[in-house]
């Protein structure tokens, strides 16, 4: 099975010639100016800004691809509702296949669909029912936000992915970068992977340092000490991501990490960050035999699924919370034999944790 070319693949495809590189780096300085000139249009009150009535605490990235934000979002999340707070966390809904102008409310009541939330709105949803943290979905980050404060009560506000998104203020920013992927050797898109110069982490509250376990120790002093360059005043926490159990979503129960050590497997995914995925996979002494790549936020269809079912004759299916939620209905009808979910978890290092928490806490407070 043979998934599709993703742009990134087209990218490094046009970076191995001179005439390719040149046309990149020429876009990436358009792009940049481009950037720095909306950053200035708003400082300067050009296009305007709205502020909410509670704090709003935004978790992004300077950079695409994965960085382990949704589960630092979740976790904040969860933090907040333990302080006695009612978060609200409010997404864009990037790659929805039925976007509507309304604003998609996930919560208690509501009637939603997939195809109008997204995947990764269903999924924070669901990780998150138990604790009553609503998920709302719309372009226009200040219509959500009013939204839930004014019809769900959200006294604090969890902006996922909004980093670039101007049009709402923020009481603060946190900010996610990849221990494996330092933006100091990297370059503005379309020729690099950053959404903007690395001098806008000048912005940030705070920079959380991901997947450290996939990074030696020096690699990350040396990205932590670019950080405190660019932004002194910023809090720097390290992080790491370790799996927590697989899930059987045909049953809803967990099953032990150790059900597959030793034993071959095939792994699926659509994520921005697939090595971190099939790295984790193979410390676990999961013997991978077949890998499936899609571009992120690919929406997987019932022919794909069944390529997949013939192919990895007989093998364990391993994928992540993301890509399931992007499966097609009658999944269950296709692949017979065994599909798992690795779950994974946010481990804080040293005083990584006392540092977020400190940031929530200061930053809820800040508006009654």
């Amino acid at each position: 099975m043979s998934a599709p070319a993703s742009p990134k693949a087209f990218r490094d495809a046009l970076r191995k010639g001179p005439a390719g590189r040149l046309a990149l780096r020429a876009l990436s300085l358009a792009y940049g100016g481009a950037i720095a000139a909306r950053r200035g249009l708003y400082s300067a009150g050009v296009l305007p800004s709205r502020s909410l009535p509670v704090p709003v605490i935004c978790f992004g990235n300077i950079s695409s691809g994965g960085t382990g934000k949704t589960s630092t979002v979740i976790t904040a999340a969860q933090e907040l509702v333990r302080m006695g707070r009612r978060p609200a966390i409010l997404l864009r809904g990037y790659k929805r296949r039925r976007p509507t102008r309304q604003v998609v409310v996930l919560a208690r009541g509501r009637s939603f669909t997939l195809d109008e939330s997204g995947d990764e709105a269903l999924m924070l949803y669901r990780t998150l029912e138990a604790d009553n943290v609503p998920v709302l979905v719309g372009a226009d980050r200040y219509r959500s936000g009013l939204a839930a404060v004014r019809d769900l009560g959200a006294d604090v506000i969890l902006m996922d992915d909004g980093f670039q998104h101007f049009s709402l203020r923020r009481d603060a920013d946190i900010v996610l970068v990849n221990a494996t992927a330092p933006f100091y050797s990297d370059a503005v898109l379309p020729y690099g992977d950053l959404r903007e110069p690395a001098a806008g982490l000048a912005r940030a509250r705070a920079v959380i340092i991901s997947h450290c376990e996939q990074a030696q120790q020096a690699a990350v002093d040396t990205l932590a000490a670019e950080i405190a360059r660019l932004n002194p005043s910023a809090e720097i926490i390290e992080t790491m991501h370790a799996p927590e159990f697989f899930l059987d979503p045909a049953t809803a129960r967990p099953v032990d990490l150790n059900l597959l050590k030793g034993r071959p497997a095939a792994a699926l995914s659509a994520i921005g960050d697939p090595d971190s995925f099939e790295g984790a996979l193979r410390k676990m002494k999961v013997d991978l035999r077949q890998i499936w790549r899609y571009p992120d936020h690919h929406a997987f269809t019932a022919e794909e699924l069944a390529a997949a079912q013939e192919a990895r004759a007989g093998l364990p299916l391993i994928t992540t919370y993301k890509d399931f939620a992007r499966f097609p209905a009658g999944w269950q009808d296709i692949l017979k034999g065994g599909v798992l979910i690795l779950s994974v978890k946010i481990v804080f290092l040293c005083d990584g944790w006392r540092k977020l928490s400190a940031v929530l806490t200061q930053t809820a407070g800040r508006k009654p």
